[in-house]
């Protein structure tokens, strides 16, 4: 006999079933059920965050920005914490379509608010699309504001986007937009009754070209060198899968797809990048490998295996590099 749904469970499905959804009250529900955990000294476990408060020691924060392969940081935060006397968070904050370099270098020159205001409203774009959130020397975990500020001690950048995404270019102000898979979370019924925004986006941007392999390292090195200037972090990339899940090509000779080229491209790339900036490297690629693929449904959404040893290594990196324990907690 199946057993009854715990309070708890009965009083989110009465809320969702009243307020829909990921409502107002839900969100501030659970924003304070973790305040309440963070300041009794339970860790903060969530898909995006990993926050946990030991003690009255220093903050200590990783902010990672990437799509949805620098998530598996998040992981990293229950070993962190042993080796962290103090409050510690361990955060993915970005999606895949606000993380191209290009994107991210734009925001240190940012438009004029006056101009992006109808994309970002037209888009359903985050508030601070333009802004240069990656350069600020702390961050908040979005909608937890009881959690407070911490500073940024680790910065971990993903090259993933810059092999795959597109970007849009406004036709009179030049500046770039990845307008995302906005459409696909609206009901499609009213997309198609409602074109406007369609032949908005059609009229105001036209396509830029897939960006190339040294513009995109050009623009990670000045990233780096940016994160570094205004934040201190000690810099982490991770380099990307550079063959297919689940395909049967033994030997990347015989892998003449251009995507899987052009991965491979990327990957040699930044590994020359890491050893010329002096920043580390956390090989997915190799521990995705070794940890098996086959399971995996594309190249950056990983089995909870693989995120498991990536997240192991990044704690392991970390310590081993003195960037946290060994008494600086």
């Amino acid at each position: 006999m199946a057993s009854k749904p715990s309070l708890k469970r009965r009083t989110l499905k009465l809320v969702r079933k009243t307020f829909g959804d990921r409502s107002a009250l839900e969100l501030g529900g659970r924003s304070l059920r973790n305040v309440v955990k963070f300041r009794t000294g339970s860790p903060i476990e969530r898909r995006d965050f990993y926050a946990v408060r030991n003690g009255s020691g220093e903050r200590f924060g990783v902010f990672g920005i990437g799509g949805c392969d620098v998530t598996a940081i998040t992981g990293a935060g229950p070993l962190l914490s042993r080796a962290h006397r103090g409050t510690l968070c361990v955060g993915s904050f970005a999606k895949a379509d606000h993380v191209r370099s290009d994107l991210l270098v734009q925001t240190l020159d940012p438009p004029d608010p006056a101009v992006t205001r109808e994309v970002v409203e037209k888009l359903g774009l985050i508030d601070h699309y333009f802004s240069p959130a990656l350069f600020d020397p702390t961050f908040r975990v979005p909608d937890q504001q009881g959690l407070g500020e911490f500073p940024k001690n680790v910065v971990v950048l993903s090259i993933s986007a810059d092999t795959a995404r597109t970007v849009y270019r406004h036709r009179e102000h030049g500046f770039l937009v990845d307008p995302g898979g906005w459409w696909l979370t609206t009901d499609m019924a009213t997309v198609l009754d409602d074109l406007s925004v369609t032949k908005w986006f059609a009229k105001n941007f036209v396509t830029a070209r897939r960006i190339s392999l040294e513009d995109s390292m050009a623009n990670f090195e000045r990233i780096i060198t940016e994160v570094r200037k205004r934040t201190g972090a000690f810099v982490v990339l991770m380099n990307v899968l550079t063959v297919d899940p689940g395909s049967s090509s033994l030997d990347y000779m015989h892998a003449n797809s251009p995507h899987r080229v052009r991965r491979r491209e990327f990957h040699l790339a930044v590994a020359e990048l890491a050893a010329r900036t002096n920043v580390a490297l956390l090989d997915v690629d190799r521990i995705a490998k070794e940890t098996g693929i086959s399971r995996q449904a594309d190249f950056v959404h990983y089995t909870p295996d693989q995120k498991r040893r990536m997240s192991e290594q990044l704690a392991r990196l970390l310590i081993s590099e003195g960037v946290i324990g060994n008494g600086r907690g």
